[in-house]
């Protein structure tokens, strides 16, 4: 295991039983050789790591996004590709069990064709949370490399095909945000343990923020040869009652409402009819999910059974890989650009 502080990366490892911990991240992949190297820098430090990994022939499990822009993460793919190794992409939210459920069901036919997809977010904003390199474009932050990213593989899964064409516009929130000592553990930013109180904020460092915040995008997907138009929006308006954060997918015989944030309470609403029918996953698909851990680390756990059967050599479902990653990043890019439709590479 590395990390940029030794004292940090030490405890860390001693926590997870982990031998090794350092901070030279290059001397350590020469001297392990590892099979597999887990890449969890934020997305501006990436391609230096997979071009000297590819080099040694070590498979690469990646963090989303692949990089911070669009033509980094071709570059960081056409390694990959040419290097011969294999490689995944980490949208781990696609392996929730109600993401999954929802794939059954629009392939079932629960709903008929499906005609047209919607997903909404919206979340608090926290004016006084830490700065950290989510709020730099520069080090690939922003919801849309941060969030987008999981949308599209959970649509991916859902619909078992490819994001054709996007168009959309990119929002940002707050300009600037205080700089807090001392966060090693990213998950601390989401309960808020770490904001300050305004008296403490007073006197800290501010940095400045250009990352997106919100976004409103409309995509087309591929599903069962057909091409659906899709309806995304991310924003901090927490207190809009409708519409709930989640999918919703029309189709000729009804509607899929799946209500939540990374799980979803599935539900089906017929046509002519203002009753909800219940839609529980089913426990076979949640027995399916490794249980090491929390919600978050299941969905990690459930894309390495597959990544390492893959290197194995065994049977493994299909996950996303660097290919994904640089589609999604043309993605993240054209939203951003606002400038009118992006067909994205084949």
């Amino acid at each position: 295991m590395c990390g940029r502080q030794q004292a940090v990366v030490r405890a860390v490892a001693n926590r997870l039983e982990i031998p090794l911990a350092a901070t030279d991240w290059r001397h350590t992949l020469e001297t392990v050789e590892p099979d597999i190297v887990a890449l969890a820098t934020p997305a501006s430090l990436r391609e230096e790591v997979v071009r000297l990994a590819a080099a040694r022939g070590c498979h690469v499990f990646c963090e989303k996004p692949l990089a911070a822009t669009a033509t980094e993460a071709e570059r960081i793919y056409r390694l990959a590709q040419h290097a011969g190794i294999k490689h995944a992409y980490a949208s781990t939210h696609r392996y929730d069990p109600s993401v999954a459920w929802l794939r059954e069901l629009v392939q079932g036919g629960a709903i008929g064709v499906v005609r047209e997809v919607e997903y909404t977010l919206r979340y608090r904003a926290e004016d006084l949370a830490p700065w950290t390199w989510w709020d730099s474009l520069a080090a690939g932050g922003g919801y849309l490399n941060n969030w987008f990213t999981h949308v599209l593989g959970m649509l991916a899964t859902i619909s078992g095909g490819d994001v054709q064409r996007v168009t959309g516009l990119a929002r940002t929130g707050r300009l600037q945000a205080p700089v807090v000592p001392n966060i090693h553990d990213f998950r601390v930013l989401f309960n808020g343990e770490k904001n300050p109180t305004p008296d403490e904020a007073a006197h800290l460092e501010w940095r400045a923020c250009d990352a997106d915040s919100a976004f409103s995008a409309i995509l087309t997907t591929s599903m069962a040869g057909r091409e659906v138009p899709v309806t995304v929006v991310v924003s901090p308006v927490a207190a809009a009652p409708w519409p709930p954060n989640g999918w919703r997918l029309f189709g000729d015989e009804g509607t899929l409402r799946a209500d939540g944030f990374t799980t979803f309470d599935v539900c089906r609403l017929r046509s002519k009819s203002a009753d909800r029918e219940p839609l529980p996953v089913p426990q076979r698909l949640i027995e399916v999910l490794p249980n090491v851990g929390d919600d978050g680390i299941n969905k990690w756990a459930a894309l390495a059974c597959d990544f390492v059967a893959d290197v194995r050599g065994e049977p493994h479902c299909p996950y996303l890989t660097f290919r994904d990653g640089w589609r999604y990043q043309e993605a993240v890019g054209a939203i951003r650009a606002g400038c009118g439709w992006h067909e994205l590479p084949a």
